[in-house]
């Protein structure tokens, strides 16, 4: 029933909702939100389900000297965000979550259907290849965001989607036309099946680097103390862009046709070298993942000028004592 296919719908994405609203209900508390409440023996617990006994006693200790150092500076103004390394890291995160938009991704999902109608394909089966597509792209991100790397899978996705949107802008310049001025039609269906396969490789890259990358990115950047406050502005970033994809897209698409692919290609080119000038945080607590910029061109000035990991040998006796009470109950 085409009329209430709607409610069907409605209905049908309800079910991961639910999944990940029990799912939720599994899941350990945060590490970092149990030492600020207090709690550092639970804190540990957690942290020795994924830690060898060492790194979780050193982890915690980190986390702990980092909360300590929080709560005896005041909440910071928003003024602050924009100032010193802060303000250096909070432009790098915003202008992540603007290039995983500006690179054009929502606009395959939202004018891919129509592009694809007016080539000669239907627009059903594309947008249920592309959505399968997205699905699935999306898994290895999942297994190999900590072994190859966030630096590493952003870097392959941009030059996969660079060379998606090259291949697209001149397939469908070459063989792309309006004879009436209204509808595009292709000189060839090789040509047309060029541009789809290419449509579907970009998302593919997409799906596996800056599409999900970015937002663990963006979450691991920042000190704890302006932690909440950059990844909503980072957040709010990212609708941004969402609007100016949705707003701008349409009227590219009319000015200047498939050249609008040479446009989102630029996006991906810029994403290509932040991508290979971003330090690898693979494995690396976030205490320290501040480090990782101090030798990076336009954060050298802002180096605090050495590693310091002090740990007092009471409080690590502590944690020992703590550890072998976990690990024997």
């Amino acid at each position: 029933d085409r009329e209430e296919g709607w409610r069907v719908v409605m209905g049908i994405i309800c079910a991961p909702a639910l999944v990940l609203f029990f799912g939720m209900m599994f899941l350990p508390r945060s590490p970092r939100w149990l030492v600020q409440q207090g709690r550092r023996r639970e804190a540990l617990v957690v942290l020795l389900t994924i830690r060898s006994e060492e790194e979780a006693v050193r982890e915690e200790e980190d986390i702990y000297n980092e909360v300590l150092q929080a709560q005896k500076e005041a909440a910071p103004a928003w003024s602050e965000l924009l100032r010193g390394r802060q303000g250096r890291l909070l432009l790098l995160g915003v202008t992540l979550q603007l290039l995983q938009q500006l690179c054009g991704m929502n606009a395959f999902m939202y004018f891919g259907p129509k592009i694809f109608e007016a080539i000669g394909f239907s627009a059903n089966t594309f947008t249920t290849i592309n959505n399968f597509v997205n699905f699935l792209s999306t898994f290895p991100a999942v297994a190999l965001a900590d072994r190859a790397g966030r630096r590493t899978l952003m870097l392959c996705s941009s030059v996969g989607m660079l060379l998606a949107c090259a291949v697209m802008g001149t397939t469908g310049l070459l063989c792309v036309s309006r004879p009436d001025g209204e509808k595009w039609a292709v000189s060839n269906q090789s040509a047309g099946w060029v541009i789809a396969i290419s449509a579907f490789f970009f998302v593919f890259n997409f799906a596996y680097g800056w599409g999900p990358i970015v937002w663990v990115y963006c979450a691991e950047i920042f000190p704890l103390r302006y932690r909440a406050r950059c990844i909503g502005v980072c957040a709010m970033a990212n609708w941004v862009g969402n609007f100016i994809i949705a707003q701008f897209t349409p009227m590219l698409l009319e000015a200047i046709e498939f050249s609008t692919f040479y446009v989102f290609g630029l996006f991906c080119l810029v994403g290509v070298f932040l991508s290979a000038w971003l330090p690898e945080t693979k494995g690396v607590p976030l205490e320290e993942v501040q480090e990782l910029f101090d030798d990076k061109a336009g954060f050298r000035s802002t180096a605090t000028g050495g590693k310091t990991k002090a740990q007092a040998p009471a409080a690590a006796q502590e944690d020992q004592q703590d550890v072998a009470a976990v690990t024997t109950a």
